[in-house]
């Protein structure tokens, strides 16, 4: 007996120190996880937030901290719903990536080949944009150019689709990046070309019924009631659901970190979720490739990252040593970020009803910094600064703007020749009017949020605060000519997400 306890207890040791090791090891993991959600909440105080962390297949840490809706003081839990933004994108690549593997088009084809009344002002590019093209940002249109024609407008996706033939081409096609939310709408376009079935259809039945995604919903046009929604706010506040009329396949999915596990899983499994193969493994690995080369700033450069590199919605660069593949996204009162790391076999899901990237951005960076055993600098302090300074730069702009004010320069027109329709070739019209001895401003596509009263400013520019807590106060700035005679008015609205300054109103009558 002896001689068994002898050689036994040695093997028993031998087996069981290094599982409490990596016991150990993972609890502390865990532990750091749970410190830096903690204290990114306390330090960014976003008025929500919700992540989960997959590592091989299973969530090892999740946490929701803050209010679904702050003015009933409701919190927050995992299995609330989010408007996820562009992280949406990833789906409406992976429904083309699904009609390429089943042999219904190919990534090469043309667009107008499906969308026949598609065309841009570029004749060359027109007859020549692919699909792949258009899923990786590479079209000759800037970032966020033709935003405006879908935000709060009532147009729909054929509405857009016709009018972005006037937008202006600024990039080089094929060689230079320019982020795009409108050719999303056209790739969800094409896919309900192709399948017959709209494209919210094809994303739940494809992918939300077979990964078991039931708290998901393609648009809040599906919410029946039963959601448990994580509400939008800003500075605080509760702000309204945004419901899209056009382009819901780049932005409108809802979803949960629980729900995105599964979608995470799935890609990095290679396509396959609980025994089920969702997507070949030759589609996983064409999403995830790199398409669209991307620059690298100095800031990420210091933090060790040497590639950026957009994919088909998926972004793709390198950090610690590993490649990441993940999508940002951002709509009024919401922030997300879904985010792999095959290496790790290591999913990181991020929603925000705070509209806060600092500290979703610190999240990220700070866990894969645990993963990776590998930490690169006090993301904390680091975003926190960045905050800090992109406030003051705002503050700066802002009291510039406020010191062009001058109204002791009176208008050189009476207020009487100031009303009338005015157009754009891109967006529509315009109407200015005489309210109670007040010019009022209307865009009349999105006259919901932009009218606005016109406060003189200076000469004959006038100051509008449209109905949108996103948007600073814009200048409307009329042009006259030598007969005295009002020709049009352009917009002095400084934003990173709408071209207002591309917008040219030409008075009509």
């Amino acid at each position: 007996m002896k001689n068994i306890v002898r050689y036994v207890i040695p093997l028993i040791l031998v087996i069981a120190i290094p599982i409490l090791i990596f016991l150990q090891k993972k609890e502390n993991d865990l532990q750091k996880f749970d410190r830096i959600t903690q204290k990114v909440f306390e330090e960014f105080n976003p008025t929500g937030i919700s992540v989960a962390i997959v590592k091989d297949g299973e969530i090892v840490y999740e946490k929701s901290l803050g209010y679904k809706n702050i003015d009933n003081m409701s919190f927050l839990n995992n299995q609330a719903i989010f408007n996820i933004a562009s992280c949406s994108k990833a789906f409406t690549a992976a429904a083309i990536g699904k009609l390429v593997e089943n042999g219904l088009l190919s990534w090469d084809e043309k667009v107008v080949d499906y969308i026949p009344e598609f065309k841009l002002a570029d004749e060359c590019i027109t007859s020549s944009l692919t699909i792949k093209d258009i899923l990786s940002h590479r079209t000759g249109l800037g970032t966020f150019y033709g935003d405006l024609l879908w935000y709060n407008t009532s147009y729909t996706n054929g509405e857009v689709i016709n009018r972005m033939q006037f937008l202006p081409i600024t990039k080089e096609f094929r060689s230079e990046f320019g982020y795009q939310n409108n050719m999303y709408m056209i790739a969800g376009k094409i896919v309900e070309n192709v399948t017959g079935q709209d494209w919210e259809t094809y994303i739940k039945e494809n992918f939300f019924d077979p990964l078991e995604m039931n708290d998901s919903r393609t648009s809040s046009d599906k919410f029946d009631g039963t959601e448990n929604i994580a509400f939008p706010h800003y500075n605080d506040t509760l702000i309204g659901i945004y419901y899209f009329l056009a382009n819901k396949p780049a932005a409108s999915i809802w979803s949960n970190t629980r729900d995105l596990a599964n979608w995470a899983t799935m890609f990095l499994n290679n396509g396959k979720w609980n025994g089920k193969q969702i997507l070949s493994p030759e589609t996983i690995k064409e999403l995830t490739a790199a398409q669209t080369i991307l620059s690298v700033s100095e800031e990420r450069a210091e933090s060790g990252i040497h590639f950026r590199n957009y994919a088909l919605g998926w972004s793709t660069y390198d950090y610690n040593g590993r490649k990441i593949i993940e999508h940002n996204g951002g709509m009024p009162g919401y922030i997300s970020k879904v985010a792999l790391v095959p290496e790790e076999n290591l999913a990181i899901i991020i929603l925000n009803n705070g509209f806060d990237s600092y500290s979703n951005n610190t999240l990220f960076f700070s866990y894969v910094d645990v993963v990776t055993k590998q930490y690169t600098k006090d993301w904390a302090s680091h975003y926190s600064e960045q905050q800090k300074s992109s406030e003051e730069k705002q503050r700066e702009l802002k009291n510039k703007r406020d010191a062009s004010k001058n109204s002791n320069v009176q208008a050189s027109l009476p207020l009487e020749q100031y009303p009338g329709l005015y157009a754009d070739e891109m967006y529509g019209n315009a109407e200015v009017k005489i309210e109670n001895n007040e010019l009022e401003l209307t865009l009349i596509p999105a006259k919901k949020v932009f009218t606005s009263k016109m406060k003189h400013w200076a000469n004959n520019t006038f100051r509008v605060d449209f109905k949108d807590p996103f948007l600073p106060y814009g200048l409307i700035h009329f042009e006259i000519d030598k007969s005295n005679q009002i020709t049009g008015f352009k917009i002095d609205l400084p934003n990173s997400d709408f071209h207002f300054q591309n917008l040219n109103f030409k008075k009509v009558n």
